[in-house]
């Protein structure tokens, strides 16, 4: 007994296909969101307890009130940039 594809067999498998192409080109947090700068101040961040000495409240540069309540910087900001 031989398996023979039906229409709707290529049309599910098109529709799997069309999924994961389409969710590989979403954009991740990191494109969306502004590099470390590159100044001699962001020089050689590599930790975030690097970034939290100037951006905490009541540091040199604090975060703005919108911007999330993390301490995980390097995970969407690009570093190197």
């Amino acid at each position: 007994m031989r398996f023979k594809p039906k229409k709707s067999d290529f049309v599910f498998v098109g529709l799997v296909l069309a999924v994961i192409v389409f969710v590989t080109l979403l954009p991740s947090p990191k494109d969306n969101n502004p590099p470390v700068p590159n100044d001699l101040a962001h020089h050689g961040i590599k930790l975030e307890k690097d970034c939290l000495s100037c951006h905490v409240k009541g540091g040199e540069h604090p975060l703005r009130e919108r911007h999330p309540k993390r301490q995980d910087c390097l995970r969407c900001h690009r570093v190197g940039i």
